[in-house]
This record gives structure tokens, sequence and C-alpha cells, in this order.
């Protein structure tokens, strides 16, 4: 039986949704605030706290090194029921585009692991667009990650 967003952790179901917006990792972006921890934190706390701080430390800029050892277990526990795999660092997460031998076991918050199930992915990105306060924040996130995506592919082909 496949499984679906219900048999998954909250936060869980945070991770694969976040991953399966296509948001550029940080380095690229210029900006922290495209780090997986950061916009995972962002997200969860929207989803179950009402507001975006609760697992921010105290300047609002990075997760808390608390939640930062959550996600590392949720980020492990998909990996281990075969949802994502680790890529080294610098390589964004393209849907589908996992290979073996490019796996590792130490997970990075600037690092998006390859989603494997892109199908609940999907499911679970929509779970947290149909949140009002997460709306709004994965939405303001999306349109950024356009313009820097835009940015990458000017740099790598100018004549796009």
């Amino acid at each position: 039986m496949a499984i679906q967003p219900d048999d998954l952790t909250p936060l869980e179901q945070v991770v694969l949704g976040v991953l399966s917006l296509g948001l550029p990792p940080s380095r690229a972006a210029g900006d922290d605030r495209f780090r997986v921890d950061y916009v995972c934190a962002v997200t969860h706390s929207l989803r179950t706290r009402g507001h975006p701080r609760a697992f921010l430390d105290a300047g609002g800029e990075r997760a808390t090194k608390e939640f930062r050892e959550e996600l590392e277990n949720a980020v492990r526990s998909l990996t281990e029921k075969g949802l994502v795999a680790q890529q080294p660092p610098g390589l964004p997460a393209a849907p589908g585009g996992f290979e073996p031998g490019l796996a590792v076991d130490v997970v990075e918050p600037d690092i998006h692991p390859t989603v494997l199930d892109r199908y609940l992915g999907q499911q679970c990105m929509e779970l947290l667009l149909r949140h009002p306060d997460v709306y709004p924040f994965l939405m303001e996130r999306y349109a950024k990650a356009g313009e820097v995506w835009r940015r990458i592919r000017e740099r790598l082909s100018p004549n796009w």
C-alpha cells in the first residue's frame, strides 16, 4: 500500500512539501532564507503555532539547534522510508535527479535531499499550500525562487 500524507508526521509532511517546491540552494540564491532548515522551520511554525518564529533563533535568521535536530531526524526517517535521498553539496534537488552513487549520510540544511516519491511530495506540497498561514510564505519563497533560477540560467547560458 502506498504511503499517504496522513501516514507521515507533520514535520515529514513539511519536509516533503517544501522540497517539492523546487527552491534553489541558499548558496546559489545568496540568501539564507532559502535554507531548507529555515523554510521548514517557518512553515512548520506557521502550521503548528500560527506564527513564523517559534522554531527560529532570537534574531529570526536561523532555525534553532533543536529544530535542526528534529529536521535531521525527519529527513533520516524519510530516507529510511525510501521517500528522499541525500545529495552532495552544491547540487539542486531536481525531481527524479537522484543517482545512487551520490547519496551521503550527513544532512546539511543547505542541501536539498532529492524527493524520490514525487507524487507524495506533490500531495504534501498541496497540503501545505491549503493552509491559510503557510500559503503566503511559501508563495513568496516560490516567486523569489523563480528570480534566482532565472539568474542561474543566465549565468550558465547567456544566450537564453
